[in-house]
């Protein structure tokens, strides 16, 4: 039994301390599961805590900036470079490059006009981060291009939130029902894989500061 048990807790621990928040939330699809540190699409809710942190923080920051409120373009590309390197990276990618692959080969075609439409609200989301990314550079160019920022803000969150109500209320359920424990653990094995590299390098836990800094200083806009 200890043979097996151990890398069980490794796993499971591994990704405590990468992606997820460290308050642990049990979600109702999983409630049926003895061990609800295994499942993958816990690690990916988790994911989604943290990813409406950031969106909070973008909102704050478009609030901030409509009540005519100093935001520097410092501040808007830090939170853009925690969107694309946590949210778009640490999240999205596993989707990508090993979720939706892995759900085909399983799975064959079911399902597979949802997971294209997932696919295409990734792109979807990038593009609308590229655009903010291009808006925040005329941030001081005046009212109008105060307002092109604001507007593309919202759109992606608007955008984000729809998306994640989809995967939380749609997929992660389906995928519970659909996939073993043994595939789901093959599932964390392929996240495990795909960040090594970050978690190594400690990349998560720089975000975690800079996501705790940034609610700090937009919790109120500055005078």
């Amino acid at each position: 039994m200890k043979k097996i048990f151990i890398p069980i807790i490794i796993t499971s621990s591994l990704y405590t301390f990468a992606c997820a928040p460290t308050t642990h939330r049990i979600y109702l699809e999983h409630t049926h599961t003895e061990n609800h540190d295994l499942s993958a699409t816990e690690i990916l809710h988790r994911e989604f805590d943290t990813t409406r942190r950031v969106l909070q923080i973008l909102e704050n920051a478009a609030n901030c900036l409509e009540d005519d409120k100093p935001v520097s373009k410092e501040t808007f590309n830090e939170i853009i470079d925690v969107i694309n390197g946590y949210t778009h990276k640490c999240h999205l990618e596993k989707e990508d490059k090993a979720l939706f692959p892995f759900l085909k080969d399983v799975r064959g075609g079911e399902k597979k006009d949802f997971l294209g439409q997932l696919l295409m609200e990734h792109v979807s989301a990038r593009d609308e981060i590229r655009n903010l990314s291009g808006a925040i550079n005329y941030i001081y160019q005046g009212k109008k291009a105060k307002k092109k920022i604001i507007k593309i803000a919202r759109a992606y969150i608007k955008f984000t939130d729809k998306h994640i109500h989809t995967e939380e209320k749609v997929l992660f359920p389906w995928i519970n029902k659909v996939l073993t424990s043994d595939e789901q653990l093959i599932l964390i094995r392929k996240f495990e894989a795909m960040e090594k590299e970050d978690i190594d390098a400690g990349v998560h836990e720089k975000y975690t500061v800079v996501i705790e800094r940034l609610e700090d200083q937009l919790g109120l806009c500055p005078e």
